[in-house]
């Protein structure tokens, strides 16, 4: 028990809990008052110190003495286990070390909890685990597999048994779904046509996506590939070609920028995430690459010449002694490294041995990019945003981002027993390139692998204010990554069930990749939130509108500006210039909360903005200078009153706009009710929107509705105008029944089924199409969001989509700024009976006011209260259900306690005086992250105050596995 005791301890979980459920009995267990994360770690506590699978898991599983035993049983509980239990394991020491067994369970564990492998699971019955240790080419290797009751191998996984556990690979029906989604793939990446079992617009939206993503790559090919190169790539210089490979596929669209090609699938492993495959791209390399290097090799070759000294790249950093000797001392020794080097490359070329330069790759790949880009930008040949954006990729493809902190990882060459440099050389000079690019980092510490250098606080604000510039691209790469993984989730999910009937699909979006590069588009944006300035410029009445300037500041410095009219009936905000100021101006504003919309024009392009997107963009100080200027022409009198009231209104209120499956709808609340409509006036607009949304799982006709009215109108020119109305009148057609005329504009107006009509009469007395008149559609289409719509959204919401939950937190934000709490009060009545059809399971993610993922609730537990103190059970109205909620964020568990009351109401009716009871709980939200944790299990809407919790929380709560009987009883007693 010793082992025990030492990783409770650092795992800060009760000793005498984790002991009790591994050495309880059956019968002992439901007296056992344990958390479901107590349980969790004990069950992997026992199952990687002692026997695996073995009966003190079942116990340790035991919910209340009821069993759940089998393969599937720990799934729930692995996922409920707190990150630490699995950072523990990566340091634990002392005399009782786990073994083996140790990380073969976590590996294990790992699959258990993959959805792919969960998906795969679900149907089976009597699922075996069999654990078998073979000798295989004289070398020790251990085999999981996974068997069905009728000897199906399911999955088989095989992990090297050296002084770790490696996978090797993975087999097996569950394998079979991903060499399906690599077909697909190989299909897209090749142009190749879909199959027949297809869903084609989703295909189409797919392929679209994907070459979007070409072009964008293509567009910051050098960028890419000087990030690609040092960390990701495998380069072979003899023979001019490169390799990329990666678990993700977002992350393998990017090699395009190396080496044209299909993109394939190099094999499936099993790892600590689950399920991987390996996606790779190889072939010549690009015109860039090969610019790259040779640039490089030149400006390597002058900074030879010159011996730059290396250890200026130390200062003020923040570094611990032993490291700062090693790389003082590797900064003094480099430069003899590099001429080993380059004598060893210029013997391989003079040879004609291509091998031997191969075999310098591993270095070349690193330092050549590096000195290109410094010779380059200090050149003027790239600019600051490139350079920028090249370390960006860097991280993206060999780094992490966390919340305060961006971190590069600098790794040896791989392979090498005796290398010519190592990765103490490479760091240094990644140091060096950084500081000459100007983006210091602040720390360098060593791992166990690899050196960390780290940007945090005024250096991690410097890179930041550096990536402002590139944030067009970095929104145009994650929304084509992004479309592609919804289109291809459809894809995919529609293929494998058909074939293997499995409910799975692959989504992009949760690699790591797109995650990281999330998070820093993230990131950039709330440094512009809180840095940027607005400023409003003096009022111009010159001209056909008055106007003002509205200018962004960066330090002091304009980085943008837009002109902002008043109409006579409507606030417009205007900027015209070229592609790049455009696009700056339009990234600031997306980042700042707003939509704008960017039309081409012959010129160049515009930002255009009217009072509903004016007034989207929820920026203190964009704000204030809008009103200032309201003000202003209410001042001056260019404005009546009641238009400046309800412009205030409207600025003060917000938009009535929200987005789902990227179409934006308009908000309504009316004598029909809740009106959530959107309306196009092109039928091309109108199809991707539909298309959209059947992508995200809605179904037309039951969860909306598309409707269409409006007719054709025929623009008569003036030669012809009199003949044509002749024509009219002459004939069986009659005003107002069949056309409408705008004598003004020589327009005659016709709905669809008189359209041929009114056509065939004007060519009967001579005029002609195209010469004489022309026919345009002015139909409008209507998609209509129903009940049955926002219900639906609603399920998808409870299960963790994070844009239907957006979707759902800002209708309701609309209705409530818009409307009032009646209007919000429809909308609870409508979305209710899907909030309490089923049961959700946990963990729950909890997300904050910006759909950042910011905790997870992983226990709800209950216990019946009499006085004060707990009791097995209790009835009557002084019985009160106390609700624990157990919630982690970042590896800390917190608490959040709920207690129910019953509530006495006495009201006099006549001479009668009725008596009855309601639910209700009171508690002090103590910081923001409570307030979520309440808001992701109730839909409560919570500060930093006392908040009152009454039936439909309660009801909220109810559909919850864990909470669900207990609240039944407690409202029946």
């Amino acid at each position: 028990m010793a082992g025990y005791r030492g990783i409770a301890e650092r795992l800060k979980t009760a000793e005498e809990k984790v002991m009790a459920l591994a050495e309880a009995t059956a019968d002992e267990l439901p007296a056992i008052n344990a958390t479901r994360g107590e349980r969790a770690t004990a069950a992997l506590l026992s199952f990687v110190t002692g026997d695996l699978f073995g009966v003190s898991v079942e116990r340790a599983l035991a919910e209340r003495g009821r069993r759940t035993a089998g393969t599937l049983s720990i799934v729930s509980a692995i996922r409920s286990t707190p990150t630490n239990f699995y950072n523990t394991f990566e340091s634990t020491g002392g005399e009782e070390e786990p073994s083996k067994a140790r990380w073969l369970a976590l590996r294990i564990a790992s699959l258990l909890a993959d959805p792919q492998v969960r998906a795969t699971l679900a149907d089976k019955q009597n699922v075996e685990v069999r654990i078998e240790e073979k000798e295989e080419d004289g070398k020790r290797h251990i085999h999981v597999s996974f068997v069905d009751k009728d000897g199906h191998e399911l999955l088989n996984a095989p992990w090297k048994a050296g002084m770790r556990l490696k996978p090797r690979w993975a087999e097996g029906e569950t394998v079979k779904l991903i060499k399906e989604v690599a077909s697909l793939v190989e299909a897209i990446s090749s142009g190749s046509r879909p199959l027949a079992v297809l869903n084609e617009e989703a295909w189409k939206r797919a392929v679209e996506a994907v070459n979007k993503t070409k072009e964008i790559i293509k567009k910051t090919a050098k960028a890419v590939a000087i990030g690609a190169l040092p960390t990701d790539a495998v380069l072979h210089p003899g023979f001019e070609k490169v390799y990329g490979s990666s678990s993700y596929l977002s992350q393998t669209f990017t090699y395009w920028a190396l080496t044209e090609g299909r993109i394939d699938l190099g094999g499936v492993y099993p790892s600590e995430e689950g399920l991987k495959a390996t996606w790779y791209v190889e072939g010549e390399h690009m015109k860039t690459v090969g610019k790259i290097l040779s640039r490089g090799r030149a400006a390597f070759n002058e900074l030879l010449k010159r011996r730059v000294d290396l250890k200026t790249a130390l200062d003020e950093i923040k570094i611990n002694d032993e490291l700062k000797a090693a790389l003082e001392k590797t900064a003094g020794e480099f430069w003899n490294r590099v001429e080993e080097l380059l004598t060893l490359w210029r013997e391989a070329e003079k040879n004609g041995d291509k091998k031997a330069i191969d075999s310098l790759g591993k270095y070349l790949r690193i330092l050549l990019p590096l000195a290109y880009t410094v010779e380059a930008y200090k050149a003027g040949e790239l600019s600051g945003e490139e350079a920028t954006l090249a370390v960006v990729f860097a991280v993206l493809y060999d780094g992490s981002v966390y919340k305060d902190e961006i971190q590069i990882y600098i790794g040896g060459p791989e392979k090498e027993k005796r290398p010519i440099m190592t990765r103490d050389h490479f760091a240094i000079f990644w140091l060096w390139a950084l500081r000459e690019l100007g983006l210091k980092p602040n720390v360098v510490y060593k791992g166990r692998d690899v050196h960390y250098i780290v940007f945090r606080n005024a250096e991690l604000n410097e890179l930041l204010k550096a990536l402002v510039p590139a944030l067009p691209t970095l929104y145009e790469l994650r929304d084509a990554l992004a479309e592609f993984a919804d289109a291809f989730r459809v894809v995919t999910n529609e293929v494998i069930k058909a074939k293997y009937g499995v409910d799975w699909a692959y989504d992009v979006k949760t690699e790591n990749f797109f995650k990281k590069l999330n998070k820093i588009i993230a990131m950039v944006e709330a440094y512009l939130r809180k840095n940027i300035a607005i400023e409003k410029g003096r009022l111009d009445t010159n001209g056909s509108y008055p106007k003002t300037v509205i200018r962004f500041k960066l330090d002091r410095e304009v980085v943008a500006h837009i002109h902002t009219y008043w109409t006579g009936n409507k606030l417009l905000a205007r900027f015209k210039g070229s592609r790049e100021n455009v696009k700056r101006l339009a990234s600031i504003i997306r980042a700042l909360s707003g939509e704008v919309g960017i039309k081409t024009m012959n010129t160049g392009r515009n930002v255009k903005l009217t009072t509903d997107g004016i007034i989207a963009i929820r920026h203190d100080g964009w704000l204030k200078a809008v009103r200032g200027f309201v003000d202003e022409l209410y001042s001056k009198k260019l404005i009546d009153e009641k238009r400046y009231e309800k412009l205030v209104r409207d600025i003060e209120a917000g938009p009535n706009t929200v987005k789902f499956a990227g179409v934006e709808f308009s908000v309504n609340y009316t004598n029909k009710g809740i009106q959530v409509d959107c309306h196009w006036s092109s039928e091309a607009s109108k199809n991707a929107a539909v298309s959209a949304l059947k992508a995200k799982g809605l179904e037309g006709g039951k969860h909306f509705t598309v409707r269409e009215y409006g007719g054709y109108e025929i623009r008569i020119t003036e030669e012809a105008y009199a003949k044509a109305l002749e024509a009219l009148t002459q004939g069986r057609l009659k005003e107002r029944e069949h056309y409408t005329v705008d004598g003004k504009r020589h327009v005659i107006r016709v709905k669809e089924e008189h359209k041929d009509a009114v056509v065939n009469a004007l060519k009967a007395r001579g005029l002609e199409e195209g010469r004489d008149f022309t026919v345009e559609s002015n139909k409008i289409y209507a998609i209509h969001i129903t009940y049955d719509g926002l219900r639906e959204i609603q399920r998808m919401a409870l299960k963790g989509d994070i844009e239907a939950e957006r979707f759902i937190r800002e209708l309701k934000d609309v209705l409530s700024r818009r409307h009032g709490q009646s209007a919000v009060n429809k909308l609870i009545t409508i979305i209710t009976p899907a909030r309490e059809e089923g049961v959700i399971d946990l963990p729950l993610p909890v997300h904050d006011d910006r759909s950042n993922l910011i905790a997870h609730v992983v226990d709800l537990r209950y216990e019946f209260v009499k006085g004060d103190q707990p009791v097995s059970q209790c009835i009557g109205k002084d019985c009160r259900l106390r609700i624990i909620v157990e919630y982690e964020m970042q590896g800390e568990k917190r608490e959040l306690k709920i207690e129910w009351h019953w509530i006495k109401k006495e009201k006099k009716k006549g001479e009668t005086v009725i008596t009855y009871y309601y639910t209700m709980a009171w508690l002090t939200v103590k910081d923001d992250v409570e307030a979520a944790v309440l808001k992701a299990l109730t839909g409560k809407e919570a500060k930093r105050r006392q908040v009152y919790l009454l039936a439909n929380e309660l009801k909220a709560l109810r559909r919850f596995k864990a909470l669900k009987d207990a609240i039944d009883q407690w409202r029946e007693d």
